[in-house]
């Protein structure tokens, strides 16, 4: 390495402008949950990076991550020999600059450091308990007392808030290892990632997602001490006696800070525990049908190797279980939808009523409101009798329920369309006897619903029929 030193600005500027190099050094440290980076780790991603640089920044890099360069400027805290190979320990200020840059170095809270920082903050509660200080801020020792304590509360609030922000984010991390075993090909690419997928989550959830989920339950109880919620409230009691009400207001807040994470945990934990469930299912069905398919490969081999044997045993199907009763299933109808002369037609004769549909009712002028509430008889009878018009002129075929065909060929020509005028309109057809395009009506006693916007309307449904020509 090069023995050349920078400052330690000019160094760390080096390190934010070429991150991917600490963040891939930071993922190594969390994935082997070590607070050092071997030496020869480093040296070689270093190596890798720079290897696409020039020769200017090759050698900037060089020197800005030497270890010499890197101790000397404060950016790592020491070096030590163990086990033969060297370690670096990088300042933890420094390592949190890159977390909060990169959401995906969110460092996950764990059941230890979770009560690493609550036994902080009962020792502060302990102090402030003790009453050997005087509850008044130009007393130095209980000053520095209470910026520890809010400090140490806002520490932990930013860590949860922050590992909440990366536990939503598993919905998606979810969907997209369901998806990428879902394409696999290969049986046991699928079950092999099935497993790893199952192994991970199963981890995050234990080690992280319920114990932080348990550490913000008020009503968890702990053997060791008070929980976090309990810490709160005593603090809270402790400032309302000495008449401190802005901090007895302020423990107020963070107890409804922590308690509004609980919820939105407690989601994250239940979408959790269903894509585990789905996901063991789906792996032990698979497991199932692989177990048969290999049992009844075996049978098929001995079978084609007997020659006084055309079938294989039906003792297989009775032991095995999945294929009893399979004989007596009926077998999916195949929907030749395409070759279907009646069903072309009457895709055909919806295309031409629509189109026929779009010039009709460029030619008419709708009654537009704004609200059917403030109709006024006169105004809903002239509309209704303009769907009646209307109707009279479109194009009609054989309907079974004409309603809801008129509605879904309405609904999206005309503006400020109300169901209720269409109803209106039919009813004025039924009491003219009139004909539509050759079709007579048929009132009958079926009911059936349809809904627009809040409302749900019951009608009977209206058939057409075709008059046959003389």
């Amino acid at each position: 390495m090069s023995e050349q030193r920078l400052l330690t600005i000019p160094t760390f500027s080096i390190m934010l402008e070429h991150h991917t190099i600490m963040r891939d050094i930071i993922r190594e440290m969390d994935e082997t949950s070590e607070p050092y980076i071997r030496e020869a780790t480093f040296i070689a991603r270093l190596h890798r990076y720079i290897q696409g640089q020039s020769r200017d920044k090759q050698k900037q890099l060089r020197t800005a991550f030497s270890t010499e360069n890197l101790l000397a400027s404060h950016i790592l805290v020491d070096k030590d020999e163990f086990g033969g190979e060297s370690r670096l320990i990088f300042e933890r200020s420094v390592i949190g600059v890159f977390r909060l840059f990169d959401r995906s170095l969110f460092q996950d809270l764990t059941d230890v450091a979770l009560k690493i920082q609550l036994g902080g903050i009962r020792l502060l509660l302990t102090k402030l308990q003790a009453c050997t200080l005087l509850f008044c801020d130009e007393n130095l020792d209980f000053k520095e007392l209470i910026d520890q304590l809010f400090h140490s509360l806002s520490e932990l609030l930013n860590s949860i808030r922050l590992n909440l922000v990366k536990m939503q984010m598993i919905n998606q991390e979810l969907s997209e290892a369901s998806e990428l075993a879902a394409k696999s090909d290969s049986p046991q690419v699928f079950s092999v990632l099935q497993r790893e997928s199952i192994e991970k989550i199963s981890l995050l959830l234990s080690r992280h997602i319920l114990p932080t989920r348990q550490f913000l339950d008020e009503k968890s109880r702990l053997k060791d001490g008070p929980n976090l919620f309990e810490c709160l409230q005593s603090l809270r009691s402790l400032f309302e006696h000495h008449q401190d009400h802005q901090r007895s207001t302020a423990m107020l807040r963070y107890e409804v800070s922590f308690n509004s994470f609980h919820k939105q945990i407690s989601k994250v934990s239940q979408s959790v525990d269903q894509f585990l469930a789905r996901s063991k299912k789906r792996l032990q069905q698979f497991n199932a049908i692989e177990t048969a398919f290999g049992d009844l490969v075996k049978e098929l081999d001995a079978t084609k190797h007997n020659l006084k044997r055309s079938q294989i045993d039906g003792q297989f199907a009775r032991d095995n279980g999945a294929f009893m009763g399979l004989m007596q299933q009926a077998r999916p109808k195949v929907l030749r939808i395409s070759s279907s002369e009646a069903y072309l037609n009457n895709v055909v004769s919806d295309i031409d009523a629509r189109v026929a549909d779009k010039g009709l009712l460029e030619q008419s002028h709708y009654v537009e409101l704004v609200s059917i509430k403030d109709d006024s008889t006169e105004r809903r009878l002239a509309r209704a009798e303009q769907i009646f018009e209307l109707v009279k002129q479109m194009k009609m075929t054989e309907y079974q329920n004409l309603t809801l065909s008129l509605h879904r060929r309405l609904k999206d020509q005309l503006v400020d369309y109300h169901f209720v005028d269409l109803l209106e309109g039919l009813n004025f057809l039924l009491r003219s006897d009139v004909m539509l395009d050759g079709h007579i009506l048929k009132m009958t006693n079926f009911r059936q619903r349809i809904a627009q916007s809040d409302t749900i309307y019951l009608y009977r449904k209206i058939r057409t029929e075709r008059v046959p020509q003389q």
